[in-house]
């Protein structure tokens, strides 16, 4: 009973300064808002990268340019512009005879406007690669042909949404559109995917593919190789097969380890590690505002323990403990602390909505997010509330009653 006491005089108190408290709660709302909202979308992403590794069932390989120190970076970036790609097709050509494997794609990323006529498609992805980039991540098409060793150079397949944005209509084979300002005829819709790339964050659903020597005539006739995806026949030879590829490699390389060949569940690994690493950095800059918040719930506190220093002294004559009084500032600061982790989770979410719906993936949603979230905001209210609280129960009952006659 004493604790419902408490937060009725609390929830009073506050009321009764609702600019005061509501400013005073901004600084939790911003802090939990950027860490849960970094957390939604990093958990969405990463299990996005999960399932499509359930879904392409283990056998997936992927090797990549990068020195040691950018791995775990670059594993999961597909524009990784830190470093530049060492792949040659001489690499593309040698995992093509290495043994166990089942299908090898090169992938090239070209930068360049797509477009029909005036309509731009936004950021849409030109991948120029190979007929097995298919099969390798179950690509399936609506209609007409992917793109092969055997397809005219001005060919592309393009994925179902792109065709929709670019003309309205999926039904879009034998349309024409330009690829950097050279026309390109549509002779394949590749079917809605709503799963990144070689689990690399690509839109698939919005690309453009293209044969690589087409990818090549856009770049001097130079293949930019950014990725080599590879399928081993079965999951249980993906081991040996990355062992033979990294071995193979090498030697092409003249033994310069400026490469990295990874299997799914190292790609799993990285992305884990990636959006942890961007986790990290958000928490750090989300703790200055979260920090701020403390700092204003104690200051505000401490105004309040001074301008009821009369209360707290009839409070006090009529038989209050210290402990009664510590706790009700400190459940005053509490309140105001899990009030603004309340409000930054509905924030966070309604932010990571609003961004999720042009991602290739949802944010989660998920029960350690938000007890995460609110164990932080306690732990502040505790924190930066138990000062004010301390204070206002060590004040003499005579001595505050006298300042106030």
């Amino acid at each position: 009973m004493m604790i419902f006491s408490h937060v009725r005089i609390a929830s009073d108190s506050l009321r009764a300064n609702r600019v005061r408290t509501a400013l005073t709660t901004l600084g939790i709302v911003i802090g939990i808002a950027s860490i849960s909202l970094v957390m939604a979308l990093g958990e969405g992403a990463r299990q996005a990268v999960s399932k499509q590794i359930g879904k392409l069932d283990g056998n997936i390989i992927v090797i990549k340019p990068g020195q040691k120190g950018f791995r775990d970076i670059s594993a999961y970036n597909p524009y990784n512009t830190a470093i530049t790609s060492t792949l040659t097709e001489r690499d593309y050509q040698s995992a093509l005879d290495a043994p166990g494997v089942a299908a090898v794609a090169p992938i090239m990323f070209i930068s360049g406007s797509v477009k029909n006529g005036p309509t731009e498609a936004e950021g849409a992805p030109i991948i120029a690669t190979s007929s097995e980039l298919a099969e390798i991540l179950k690509l399936h098409l609506v209609a007409g042909d992917f793109i092969g060793e055997a397809t005219d150079r001005d060919t592309v397949a393009i994925g179902q949404q792109l065709a929709i944005e670019l003309f309205g209509t999926d039904q879009a084979l034998g349309r024409q559109l330009t690829v950097k300002g050279r026309p390109h005829t549509v002779i394949g819709i590749v079917k809605n995917n709503k799963q990144p790339i070689n689990l690399s964050g690509v839109d698939l659903d919005h690309a453009v593919y293209t044969s690589l020597d087409d990818g090549k005539s856009f770049n001097q006739g130079i293949a930019q190789i950014q990725q080599i995806a590879v399928s081993a026949r079965t999951a249980s030879q993906v081991a040996p097969v990355s062992a033979a590829l990294e071995k193979i490699i090498l030697a092409n390389h003249d033994g310069e380890h400026d490469f990295a060949v990874l299997a799914a569940d190292s790609i799993s690994t990285s992305a884990d590690d990636f959006f942890g690493s961007i986790l990290i950095i958000t928490v750090i800059v989300a703790s200055i505002s979260i920090v701020v918040g403390g700092i204003g719930i104690m200051n505000i506190l401490l105004v309040s323990v001074t301008e009821r220093t009369r209360e707290i002294g009839i409070r006090k004559a009529v038989g209050a403990t210290d402990g009664q009084i510590m706790w009700q500032f400190l459940i005053e600061s509490i309140a105001m602390s899990l009030t603004g982790g309340v409000i930054g989770l509905i924030v966070a979410y309604a932010l990571a909505y609003i961004i999720g719906s042009s991602l290739f993936f949802s944010p989660a949603i998920n029960w350690e997010i938000i007890v995460g979230s609110l164990t932080i905001a306690l732990f502040v209210g505790i924190v930066f509330g138990i000062y004010p609280a301390i204070k206002a129960a060590r004040k003499d009952p005579i001595e505050a009653l006298r300042q106030y006659q």
